[in-house]
């Protein structure tokens, strides 16, 4: 593992708690086993407080924005299947997925990981996202 991925699963472990880190085909894929979602996300019609969230970022990264996240299947707002969602993209893990598209706002990476965007910021930023609702 990069120097840098390294540095940064640390980072999120430290904020996220359980982080599944997988690297396939050139991807850097995690997995932040328990996000807290915004209140009126469910699965089907069971409440979704905390739950999966997976995300790819791609060789360039950090140059290279990341894009997407993914939620299990199923999700929606208060009985509303969510909106800028694309085709369900199967990260490398057990389960099936609902794909996000989801780019980030003045990503702005520096070769320290702990100054400017990084991934930490990344998964926070689905926050906003999901408090947008549908």
């Amino acid at each position: 593992m990069v120097p840098r991925i390294q540095e940064e699963l640390a980072t999120l472990q430290a904020g996220y708690g359980k982080v599944d880190h997988r690297e396939v085909g050139g991807e850097h894929w995690f997995l932040l086993a328990d996000y807290r979602f915004p209140p009126g996300w469910q699965i089907r019609d069971q409440p979704l407080e905390v739950g999966p969230i997976a995300f790819p970022v791609n060789a360039s990264y950090p140059m290279g924005e990341p894009y997407g996240f993914l939620t299990p299947a199923g999700i929606n707002f208060k009985g509303a299947p969510p909106q800028n969602t694309g085709s369900p993209r199967q990260p490398p893990v057990p389960g099936e997925w609902q794909f996000f598209s989801w780019a980030p706002n003045g990503w702005s990476a520096t070769a320290d990981a702990s100054v400017g965007s990084n991934l930490t910021v990344w998964a926070r930023s689905f926050r906003v996202r999901l408090g947008e609702g549908a």
